[in-house]
C-alpha cells in the first residue's frame, strides 16, 4: 500500500485509504508513547480517513508507533 503523505507546519498528515482500524490502531500506539496524533475520517460518505501526527520529528513518533504496534500483535499472537 503506497500512503500519501504532506508535511505541514510540525505535522505529518497520511492519507490513510480509509484504513480506519490501521489509522486509530497507530493513533492509539502514539498516545501509548505520550505523542500527539488524530484521526480524521472525514465526512460519512466522503472518502477521506487521514492520521495526523504532530511533533518535532514525525517519521520517528510514526516508526515508534508502528513498532508498538507490531508489539501489541505479537502478544495477541502468542495467546493463540
Amino acid at each position: 500500500m503506497e500512503l500519501e503523505t504532506v508535511e505541514k507546519d510540525d505535522r505529518l498528515i497520511i492519507d490513510m485509504q480509509q484504513n480506519h482500524g490501521i489509522a486509530n490502531l497507530i493513533r492509539k500506539a502514539v498516545w501509548e508513547k505520550s505523542g500527539q496524533a488524530a484521526y480524521d475520517k472525514g465526512h460519512p460518505l466522503g472518502d477521506e480517513s487521514q492520521l495526523i501526527i504532530e511533533g518535532d520529528d514525525q517519521k520517528e513518533i510514526l516508526e515508534d508507533a508502528i513498532e508498538t504496534a507490531r508489539e501489541w500483535m505479537d502478544e495477541i499472537e502468542d495467546q493463540l
